[in-house]
């Protein structure tokens, strides 16, 4: 009689119910690797956020140095060609007075 009750069973289910009952009885053998599989992808997403601000983070600190070594250089470089101009107008007028006495002696 049992038997019989577990066929009637199986013919009474629609085909969607065997479908949902196959599903998740497969959805429960397979729980533990569908679990691994969200948590080893959790853990990547987390460890490329992290990689991403790293190398963010790097690449800020980059162009703070790279501004800051540019404008150290320029200050350097202006004060070089103001040492050198003040050298080029010393020499002019060092120049320009020699002549001038020069003209005065002849």
């Amino acid at each position: 009689m049992k038997e019989k009750d577990k066929n009637l069973m199986a013919e009474n289910q629609s085909p969607v119910s065997g479908f949902a009952d196959t599903f998740f009885s497969k959805l429960k053998e397979q729980s533990f690797t569908i679990i691994l599989m969200v948590g080893v992808i959790w853990y990547q997403g987390v460890m490329m956020e992290e990689r991403v601000a790293y190398w963010q983070k790097l690449y800020e600190e980059q162009k703070t140095y790279i501004q800051q070594t540019a404008k150290e250089d320029k200050e350097v470089l202006l004060e070089r060609i103001k040492y050198l101009e003040d050298q080029r107008d010393k020499y002019a007028d060092d120049a320009i007075q020699e002549l001038k006495t020069n003209k005065t002696i002849n």
